[in-house]
């Protein structure tokens, strides 16, 4: 086991090699009805669909059926540890951001990474990957601003304090975690503790911001006028506004913290196998520029050659010089407290 903390120079290696290439649900306790069927923890929405449109039909080629469980992260941990001294887990691969995935490897969940099995992986950018986990896609997080309430982008995250825009915050509750690490950067907090991000999220809380079920509803709530402002991965800015959203998107002053969202196999999985051949095919070249264009992640292999109109969702090296890395101990081992205090005392009333 080892902490990824994404470094500053990994990254810019990263961001700059992307700029420059030329990106049904399932009911719990269901039994494997095939050899080569496997289920897939993961989030709903564009995400899950975009795994059945690009990842299915290539593991289909092997074989292999997949079948989603569809929840948020916590509950992929949860379940993960509850069923860990099982002989057969009910979930073969498990979706998570790293600070989870951490989380997961360290309750002994894993099974650690077979790299024979996964000739994608030699592609893998080195800066993002774990001895337990594969990184599928990663971006960072951004205010994400109307252009036509917001005549200049804003440069801070003070101005999601300004009482000019009480009750036109907005927040996506899974992603609970990445908030309070972002806003906390305003705060004077950095992204070993989430001390900062309760003291900004306490102060921000007289101003009514809006907490919404899914990043599907951000963009819902964007479109109906009822927010202005959000804190939102830098992809979804990207798709949302190449949907016709008038959006802009921007890194504060205070810095941003990216995020790489990984997968990595249950040490009880029933198919293993099967589990391999996902994740070797969520590194394939063709299904990240896939993602690339449909949600604007950026690709994690270096042989995903994105096309011109596709290098924007990389970053650009100043850009790059505000991203923060994580402690993935510290913010793991506070992630239960944050995740009460944002429950109970942010998100409350």
């Amino acid at each position: 086991m080892q902490e990824k903390n994404l470094t500053r120079r990994g990254f810019i290696k990263t961001a700059s090699g992307l700029a420059l290439a030329p990106a049904l649900g399932w009911v719990p306790g269901m039994a494997h009805a095939a050899e080569k069927e496997l289920v897939v923890g993961t989030w709903g929405g564009d995400y899950q669909n975009l795994l059945q449109q690009i990842i299915n039909p290539i593991v289909e080629k092997k074989g292999v059926k997949v079948v989603y469980d569809t929840g948020n992260a916590v509950g992929r941990v949860t379940k993960l540890r509850a069923e860990k001294n099982s002989r057969r887990g009910s979930m073969d691969v498990a979706l998570l951001g790293e600070v989870d995935m951490y989380d997961a490897e360290r309750s002994g969940t894993l099974e650690p990474i077979d790299v024979k099995k996964l000739p994608n992986l030699a592609h893998a950018i080195a800066a993002l990957k774990t001895p337990y986990s594969i990184p599928h896609i990663f971006s960072a997080m951004t205010l994400v601003y109307n252009t036509e309430k917001f005549p200049t982008p804003p440069d801070s995250l003070e101005v999601l304090l300004d009482p000019k825009w009480k009750g036109q915050v907005g927040f996506s509750d899974i992603l609970y975690l990445y908030n309070a690490v972002f806003v906390g950067l305003g705060a004077g907090g950095d992204t070993k503790t989430f001390d900062g991000g309760k003291r900004f999220l306490a102060k921000l809380k007289p101003n009514a911001p809006r907490i919404y079920p899914s990043n599907e509803a951000v963009a819902s709530a964007f479109k109906s006028g009822e927010i202005a402002i959000a804190c939102m991965w830098k992809a979804r800015a990207l798709q949302w506004k190449d949907s016709g959203l008038p959006l802009g998107f921007v890194i504060p002053k205070e810095g941003s913290v990216p995020v790489s969202f990984e997968a990595g196999v249950a040490k009880n999985s029933r198919n293993k196998d099967a589990a391999w051949e996902y994740l070797n095919a969520m590194l394939d070249p063709q299904g990240q520029i896939g993602f690339a264009e449909k949600m604007g992640y950026a690709p994690t292999v270096t042989n995903a050659t994105l096309p011109e109109n596709l290098k924007r969702v990389g970053f650009t090296d100043a850009e790059v010089k505000l991203l923060h890395a994580y402690d993935l101990k510290g913010l793991t081992e506070g992630k239960a407290d944050m995740l009460e205090f944002w429950n109970k005392e942010f998100k409350a009333g």
